[in-house]
């Protein structure tokens, strides 16, 4: 055996056991700031380290298994990557991930023509071998490159190669990914100002949205953005997450009672109801296109036995983008109806419509405008989300006689309008003014809460 091998070999095996040593003796948690800090940064070196070695084994296997000596094949593996997989533990696309660092960092080589072909990126293969960087890092910086390189002058993408790896020696603390990621997307762009055409013809022949189908409740969406739709729908969606910058959140006890919050969502979940919003306000916008005379309206249908008992099945038109009848819990089809119109129809036996009744609950503009002036945002605390972007709850619901007038209607954003009932929040009005009372987890007493301007500092105690 290589002796240098055999010696490296056992200085990983100490490391490695030290570093389990410190992991099991639960040691770590009682450090101090300085050697957490400290360890953190021995970690990141032997983290990249330990990348550099597995890109460079995925290489050397690689080129191995593909000659007569069939490194594969010898160790009892169908491919490299199964190799590599047996070895390290990883899952194969950590290791598919490897393989394409490689290909990002090829050696210089003679073909067979006698010409020699460069290196792609000799200072980043440098940055990598040294620990400079790893393989996040190596993606980060190559990523942008590799996009142009057959479209900029060798000596000028040359030039970049050697600024980026520059970048990871300037400190003795590692470069952020997103900082090399930055820096290469910006010399990329500087050094390709004629690709910038070719990139929107082809970003424009990509752009693609897809509804799926309906499955266990929920329709997948896929597809790619061009840049400036993902940009304006970026805003919106924080705007509406986070419209005034404060974190959202309801909070009836004192701080030392409890830190609940009672919005739970995740941010995946935040911008799914965010974007219901924004579609639900879409329909009203003066410059949207009428469908059939009018706004266009998501129509759910629903059976008359299914209306009487408040339960059951409804379902929406085209949905999941096949055009056909899409079932979904009738709570849907009741937060539809609440800003919406309804229609009845009754048909003969022959299909003859002979009764056709249109039931309006659409707050109208004027409603709107002193509605959002009374509530100016969400009624419910800690909601911050705007008016623009709230819909109109009836309170006394539409179906049980409730009238569609500014005393009978609230400011709420769609999250909390879809999931009202689900959430356990009571609404009522007090002289013409709106008041909440929230679950009993977040206010065990029970007690009613004044909304929007008018709960200034905490809400006071008391039916």
């Amino acid at each position: 055996m290589n002796t240098t091998m055999e010696r490296t070999r056992e200085t990983m095996a100490h490391a490695v056991a030290d570093l389990r040593s410190i992991l099991t003796s639960g040691t770590l948690g009682e450090a101090s700031r300085e050697d957490v800090l400290g360890f953190a940064i021995s970690v990141g070196d032997m983290l990249r380290q330990a990348e550099a070695a597995a890109i460079e084994l995925t290489s050397v296997i690689e080129k191995r298994s593909a000659t007569a000596e069939r490194f594969d094949v010898s160790s009892d593996c169908r491919s490299a990557n199964e190799v590599m997989q047996r070895t390290t533990g990883v899952a194969p696309t950590t290791v598919k991930r490897w393989s394409r660092l490689v290909a990002t960092i090829k050696p210089a080589r003679v073909l067979s023509s006698g010409e020699e072909k460069p290196a792609e990126f000799p200072a980043l293969r440098e940055a990598l071998t040294t620990g400079a960087i790893g393989a996040d890092g190596l993606e980060a910086a190559t990523r942008p490159l590799r996009e142009i390189k057959d479209r900029v002058d060798a000596a000028d993408l040359a030039e970049v190669d050697e600024v980026l790896a520059a970048m990871t020696t300037t400190t003795g603390a590692p470069v952020m990914c997103d900082t090399l990621r930055d820096a290469s997307l910006r010399l990329a762009t500087d050094l390709d100002i004629t690709g910038a055409e070719d990139e929107e013809e082809k970003a424009f022949r990509g752009r693609a949205l897809r509804l799926g189908v309906k499955r266990n409740g929920l329709v997948p969406i896929t597809g790619q953005l061009v840049p400036d739709v993902a940009g304006a729908l970026s805003v919106l969606l924080d705007s509406i997450n986070n419209p005034h910058g404060q974190p959202a959140g309801v909070k009836f006890r004192p701080s030392d009672e409890s830190d609940e919050n009672a919005d739970v969502r995740t941010m995946v979940q935040r911008n799914h109801d965010a974007l219901g919003t924004i579609l639900a306000a879409v329909p009203n916008a003066p410059d949207m296109p009428l469908n059939g005379g009018g706004a266009p309206v998501l129509v759910i249908h629903a059976t008359e036995d299914t209306l009487r008992a408040g339960e059951g099945w409804a379902t929406i038109p085209g949905a999941d983008g096949t055009g056909t009848d899409v079932p979904v819990p009738f709570a849907a089809a009741k937060h539809v109806g609440c800003c919406g119109t309804i229609q009845h129809l009754t048909s003969a036996t022959n299909g003859r419509i002979v009764k056709l009744t249109i039931d309006k609950r659409v707050f109208n503009t004027d409603q709107r405008r002193a509605i959002s002036a009374r509530d100016r945002s969400c009624v419910i605390p800690g909601c911050h989300t705007p008016a623009r972007w709230c819909e109109i709850h009836h309170v006394k619901e539409w179906s049980r006689g409730g009238e569609t007038d500014v005393d009978n209607g609230v400011l709420i954003c769609w999250h909390h309008h879809r999931f009202i009932d689900r959430m356990g929040w009571d609404i009522r009005m007090n002289d013409g003014v709106p008041e909440v009372r929230p679950p009993d987890w977040i206010d065990p007493t029970q007690s009613w809460q004044p909304t929007g301007p008018r709960a200034a500092g905490r809400p006071k105690r008391g039916a």
